[in-house]
């Protein structure tokens, strides 16, 4: 069979609905942009690119012509988009969390995202980490559900038992060394401080930045993110 055989309507805008096309307010500046269903990530007029929180990849997600319809989709960097967009899905599915939680999370994980290749993490671990973390909440058996919902996506058995760690595990078991672990918790530190920031002075920022996050690179982001004019 050949690729132009494949016609998805689930990718095709022929088909897409007016609620398809929404306006998401900026992390950083609060400005609306406007994203589509199935775009990652978009650049507000601040300059700050964020991902999208409502992101629908349609029957991309699920569709075994997947690989065949939009092989570009597959490869490279798109294909650690396509892992983190079908975990996302999977744990909407299984979490039912809001839209303020997911938000939350996406603003977590496009942190930990810039900060993988510079620090050399593992792109599913840190992934998984960053997103379930903050999606799970206070959900009972919160380990089980870990478990669960990165199976349902095809997640390697060694991946699993690395999130559930750095998710559940002891300060024992994570240890001061674990790079995996350092990026998430330094993503999640920059959110917090992004959200504080209109509130502190500079030098209290300053001191914030240098005693809360644990990697060079999230200090260097910080600074320039939070620091500069």
């Amino acid at each position: 069979m050949k690729k132009e055989d494949f016609r998805c309507p689930g990718q095709n805008t022929m088909f897409w609905k007016p609620g398809d096309i929404y306006d998401v307010s900026c992390p950083n500046c609060g400005k609306p942009v406007e994203f589509w269903k199935d775009d990652a990530k978009r650049t507000c007029t601040c300059g700050h690119r964020f991902l999208n929180p409502k992101r629908d990849m349609g029957c991309l997600e699920w569709c075994k012509y997947a690989e065949k319809c939009m092989p570009d989709m597959l490869k490279g960097e798109n294909l650690r988009a396509f892992y983190r967009d079908r975990l996302l899905a999977a744990a909407k599915q299984a979490l039912t969390p809001d839209d303020k939680l997911v938000e939350k999370a996406l603003q977590v994980l496009e942190v930990a995202e810039d900060l993988i290749s510079a620090e050399r993490g593992e792109p599913k671990v840190v992934i998984a980490s960053a997103l379930l973390y903050e999606l799970l909440g206070a959900q009972d058996e919160r380990a089980a559900m870990t478990r669960k919902i990165l199976a349902d996506v095809g997640t390697e058995d060694e991946v699993i038992d690395k999130v559930c760690t750095i998710i559940h595990g002891t300060p024992e078991e994570t240890g001061a060394g674990n790079v995996n672990l350092q990026i998430v918790s330094d993503a999640q530190n920059m959110v917090r401080l992004r959200e504080r920031k209109a509130l502190l002075e500079k030098t209290a920022l300053e001191r914030l930045i240098e005693t809360k996050l644990a990697t060079q690179t999230a200090r260097q982001l910080a600074r320039e993110r939070f620091l500069q004019p």
